[in-house]
Formats: C-alpha cells, structure tokens, sequence
C-alpha cells in the first residue's frame, strides 16, 4: 500500500500555516506547541518514535494536502505508512503524524487519541 498523506484537523479553523514547532518530552509523553498567529498545543500519549528536521528538503508521500497555494496544510496523518508498519507488531492502536511548519517537520508514532487546545492569549 502507498502512503497518503490526510488533513488532520484536532482543533477546528486553521486557517493559517506556523512560524516552527516546539516541543517537550516526558516520559512516553509528548507536547508540541505549533507557533503562529494562533497557536494549537498537542499531547500525544504512548509516543515509540519521533523524528524532527529543520528545513527539510521535501516530505513524501505525494500529493500532500494543501491550505493554499504553494502551503501545506501543517497537521497531517500518514496512512499505509512504512515508518509505522514497524512498529505495528510490538505497538498497538498507534498513528504516523507529520506536523509542518515553515522551517520544521515532525513526525511519530503514537497512539491515536490526542488532547488539543488553542493556547489562550494573555
């Protein structure tokens, strides 16, 4: 099977792409802040991979989901991912997601339900 790329959308209205991606670990735990004009924090639980690049050259699969011309929707999951089918047999119930922003990428493993909230500004 060939990986797809799908829009996840945890938080309702993104409407704009992110400045970077900051995170922190504890434990098997993971929060991603996803830095913009309004800013969507992340926690992913039962984490077992992580990558992250910095200006990275390009992201397969192909087509990639789009929030406006020449910009990729920031917060995708990976179907029929290879990454993930290696860690299938050992973990249960988990996901690839690719989060996006203009300099970053961010992709892991971990178990599909995930807490999101925008940040509130103060």
């Amino acid at each position: 099977m060939t990986a797809v790329a799908i829009k996840w959308q945890p938080v309702s209205d993104i409407d704009s792409a992110f400045g970077s991606v900051s995170y922190s670990f504890q434990n098997d735990a993971l929060v991603v802040r996803m830095v913009g004009v309004r800013t969507p924090i992340l926690h992913f639980s039962g984490v077992v991979a992580f990558r992250f690049e910095q200006e990275c050259p390009g992201f397969d699969p192909h087509p990639l989901p789009m929030l406006a011309p020449s910009q990729t929707f920031p917060l995708l999951v990976i179907d029929g991912s290879e990454w993930l089918k290696q860690f299938d047999l050992i973990y249960k119930g988990r996901r690839h997601f690719a989060l996006i922003s203009y300099g970053d990428l961010v992709q892991l493993i971990a178990k599909s339900e995930v807490q999101t909230h925008w940040e509130e500004k103060t």
